[in-house]
């Protein structure tokens, strides 16, 4: 039988008060963060509530992917309304100071786009959703959500992998609640409900699986800047250079597709062009002294070859 006391709420769930990322395993120094974006849901659960779940779960899935650390998360959702303030600054009304240089926006790496698949209640051993505004609910309530997140990588429109996600809360007693006007999708009320801490248990559930299977970018010492014998090297400190180092300096390499389908195989290592060494470190850049090599030029790969002793004495 099911019990219906309107106006009353008598919920005690197993929740926390909003979407938290648990331990997520930060980067170490020798790899580079993903630059990612994330595109609107797509919402296929039938839900006709008031609210608009798609860019609701999608709002979610990026601040989880900010306090994880492990991204570097573009706006795509609402580029536009950065892309008219560009624009604005333009006009003569401004003045020059503070404009923003053009030509700087970020190019995303990898775009997820994510599908809700369910979002639904059970009460009574029977199925229902909330429609419109009304909720209504008895002993043994089960919320459920789940979602599919698509990682596709932008260069080549590749899928990379697909992840499944799933949150679930129950309430432990008779929960009604008949009007949820003012419960906003994402706000801490919300996080309060069934479906607020299921729906916090699927991103989450969302981020461990992008976490792990999105691609990873081992950093490479490279060459930011020559200007005669002095070269800039783009890490420092938090990269683990360290005065004395010696790098050999490698042009460029050479990339091997299949002659079929066109796909990069490798990229083959340039030839050794010359020699530096690190004189000083900072935090995110060192500057070295060319040894030897005379075509020393930005983007030039680095490849550790000895560390000077004498100099690691004056580190």
């Amino acid at each position: 039988m099911l019990f219906v006391w309107l106006g009353l709420v008598s919920i005690l769930l197993t929740a926390c008060a909003g979407p938290a990322t648990r331990s997520i395993r930060p980067l170490g120094r020798d790899w580079v963060p993903p630059r990612v974006a994330v595109a609107s849901f797509e919402n296929r659960t039938g839900f006709e509530g008031q609210w608009r779940l798609g860019p609701g779960m999608a709002d979610l899935l990026v601040s989880e992917l900010v306090a994880a650390r492990n991204f570097v998360v573009l706006e795509r959702i609402q580029i536009g309304t950065v892309v008219d303030e560009i624009n604005r600054q333009r006009h003569g009304l401004f003045r020059r100071e503070g404009k923003v240089d053009e030509g700087r926006l970020d190019n995303a790496q990898y775009l997820i786009r994510g599908v809700i698949t369910d979002f639904s209640q059970t009460s009574g051993g029977e199925f229902w959703m909330r429609m419109r505004r009304w909720l209504i609910g008895g002993g043994g309530y089960t919320a459920r959500v789940s979602l599919t997140l698509t990682i596709v990588d932008v260069e080549t429109g590749t899928i990379i992998d697909s992840v499944q996600s799933r949150g679930r809360a129950r309430a432990r007693e008779a929960y009604a609640q008949a009007n949820y006007a003012g419960v906003e999708f994402g706000g801490s009320a919300f996080f309060q409900t069934p479906l607020g801490q299921a729906t916090s248990d699927a991103i989450r559930d969302g981020l461990r699986g992008i976490t792990q299977r999105m691609p990873r970018l081992p950093w490479t010492p490279m060459i930011a800047d020559v200007e005669g014998t002095r070269v800039v090297i783009n890490g420092g400190r938090q990269r683990g250079l360290r005065v004395g180092q010696v790098y050999r300096v490698r042009g460029q390499g050479k990339p091997v597709t299949d002659p079929l389908t066109g796909d990069l195989l490798e990229v083959l290592p340039g030839p050794i062009v010359g020699e530096i060494e690190v004189m000083e470190v900072r935090d995110n850049l060192s500057v070295g002294e060319r040894i030897s090599g005379h075509v020393l030029e930005r983007g030039q790969t680095l490849e550790l070859a000895q560390t000077r002793r004498r100099s690691l004495d004056r580190d």
